[in-house]
This record gives C-alpha cells, structure tokens and sequence, in this order.
C-alpha cells in the first residue's frame, strides 16, 4: 500500500493552516486554471522529476508511481494580506482525504512561475522533506515569459517610484519625501516621529500638494494619512522650499504634535489647515 496513504490513515484529525479569504465553491476557475494550472517540477527536463499537477478539481504531488492528492481546491488570493512574499501570485489551498490541509503558493521570479507545497504536519511527514522543501518549476514556457516579463514590469515601476525627484517637481506626498533637499528638511524636524512608517516614508492616502499662502509666505502644502487609519492618524505639512523649512501637524492616536518650531502666524493656521484637508473643515 501507498506509504503516504498508510501514515494520513493513521494520523488523527490536523488543526487547520488556512487563513485569508477563500471562494465558497470548490473547484479553480477558467482563468485560475489558465494562469496557474498544468504541471510544475523540480526539474521540468527530467521525466522522472518528483512533480506537481494542478487541476481544476485536484492538486497532485508525484513521484514515480506514487502520487499523494488534494482536492476541494480554492484559489485565496489575499491569503498573506498587505504582506505577500516576493512574487506572489495566488494561494492554491486544497485537502486530502476531507482534512488534512495542503497549501501550494505560487509565485513569479526572472525564470518564471514556481510554487512551493506547505501543509499540516501529517502532509508534511508523508510527503518528507525532499519534496515538501522543495520547489517546483511550472513546465510550460509560454507562462514562464509572461510571468518573467510582468515581474520585470513590476521591478520597473517599483524602482521609478523609488528614484529622486527634481525640487519642484513633485505633485504628491509620496513624490515629495523623494526630493532629496525636502526631505533633508523634513526629517531634521520630525525626530523621534521617524520611527511611524507611515509618516517617515508619506506614502499612504493623501491629497495632490498645493500651493498655500500663510502669512505672506508661500508654502507648498502636503496633508496625507495612514494606511488603513486614516481618521486616527494624519499628518499637513507646509514646505517653504526657498528657505528649506517645514513645518507640521501630525495628528496620532488621539494625540496632536506640531514639529518645525512654526512661527506665531504659521502655529495659529496649521490646526485650521489639517481640519480643512483631513477632516473636511469640521
């Protein structure tokens, strides 16, 4: 008899690994199957290669003439939330034998589309650390190059929206910290706040910047909040670019700080200014 058989029949019920939004109904769609189905492999020029198919019902991890089988397959793909590994594409979550749970997450790289096996520790055991730690090739060169292609499109945009921005130029909060002498300003008088991510690097929700004028001088206005808090935390900041000063108002867990030392003038409309950009005038 199959040796994993035997060890998943003698194993008791496994607490669940499943985790993230999952479809209701079992099975992979048209274009879930398309983009990540066929078959995968350690090796995909090696014949005898340990491999892994996906189905639309069924996911297979074989070898040889042994094959261990998942099915009641669901593509979850918000399984890592905001903080997938690199690559990621889709989790592919499926159970043998009704309870025992088996995850393949498929990712992308420069070669093209891989997908590694996790599951419960009784999977894990019958499968063995050869073919549970291993990871598999899609066999199919026309999905390797678009999948190749898109992630060198992704690298490209992730380092344009990483490169400097020429002084003047920026059209929002999250352009701005890239001009190098704004944010040389900037984190002179945010201190200890430069520790919040999410103020240090300005690129959560916010507003296109504008031009403001606060007591004869001119600013350029920046108000921008936090991901997924907005309401609890949020930030307006007024740049005098000519003289290098910025001065702010950051609004955090039910806490108000003002940074830069404002003048008097500039001190009595900030807090006015938040309220107008970040709280609709109220």
């Amino acid at each position: 008899m199959n040796t994993w058989k035997q060890g998943l029949r003698a194993c008791g019920a496994a607490g669940l690994l499943v985790s993230g939004a999952v479809g209701a109904q079992s099975g992979l769609d048209a274009d879930s199957l398309k983009l990540y189905g066929g078959l995968y492999a350690i090796d995909c020029s090696q014949p005898q290669s340990p491999r892994v198919r996906v189905e639309r019902n069924a996911i297979s991890v074989e070898q040889g003439d042994r094959r261990l089988t998942a099915q009641s397959v669901q593509a979850a793909h918000s399984y890592f939330g905001q903080s997938p590994p690199p690559g990621y594409l889709v989790a592919l979550l499926a159970q043998v034998q009704g309870r025992h749970e088996m995850l393949f997450v498929v990712q992308a790289d420069a070669r093209g589309q891989f997908l590694n096996v996790d599951g419960d520790k009784a999977v894990l055991a019958n499968l063995g650390p050869a073919l549970s730690k291993a990871r598999y090739r899609r066999c199919d060169a026309a999905a390797n190059q678009r999948a190749a292609a898109q992630v060198r499109e992704e690298q490209q945009a992730q380092a344009a929206a990483r490169a400097p921005v020429k002084p003047g130029t920026a059209t929002s909060p999250s352009e701005l910290i890239r001009d190098a002498q704004f944010k040389a300003a900037y984190q002179r008088v945010l201190g200890p706040l430069s520790s919040q991510p999410w103020l240090a690097r300005m690129d959560g929700p916010a507003t296109e910047l504008k031009a403001e004028t606060v007591a004869g001088t001119r600013y350029t206005l920046a108000a921008f909040c936090k991901p997924h808090d907005c309401y609890d935390n949020s930030a307006l900041l007024l740049y005098d670019a000519p003289q290098a000063k910025v001065y702010g108002f950051v609004h955090m867990a039910g806490r108000n700080t003002v940074v830069g030392s404002p003048p008097g003038p500039v001190m009595a409309e900030l807090n006015r200014l938040w309220r107008r950009e970040l709280r609709q005038g109220k």
